[in-house]
């Protein structure tokens, strides 16, 4: 059963920095607007379903509307980056 638990940890492990990586290259594209193809469209089919939620939820403060930085984006990453960290401590407590 141990077994089982670290596999899936190591998997949505490696999930969770693929969708990292993608969002690093959504944040260095959004920088430069010249790139544009079919695999940013990918890139942001796999980012968009983290960030809405945090978008969504910002959204309520009217504070962040108007705000030319996207938090949203940030947060999710940080988030993204804690579930993460999460994730690698429980597959090193359940190996034990």
């Amino acid at each position: 059963m141990e077994n089982i638990l670290y596999l899936l940890a190591r998997i949505a492990m490696l999930i969770l920095g693929a969708v990292n990586i993608a969002m690093l290259i959504r944040a260095i594209t959004s920088w430069i607007p010249e790139l544009d193809g079919a695999w940013l469209d990918v890139v942001y089919m796999i980012t968009e379903p983290v960030i809405a939620p945090v978008r969504a939820f910002f959204e309520l403060f009217p504070v962040f509307r108007n705000s030319p930085v996207d938090f949203s984006f940030l947060i999710a990453f940080m988030l993204l980056n804690i579930v993460q960290e999460l994730l690698s401590g429980f597959s090193v407590m359940v190996l034990r």
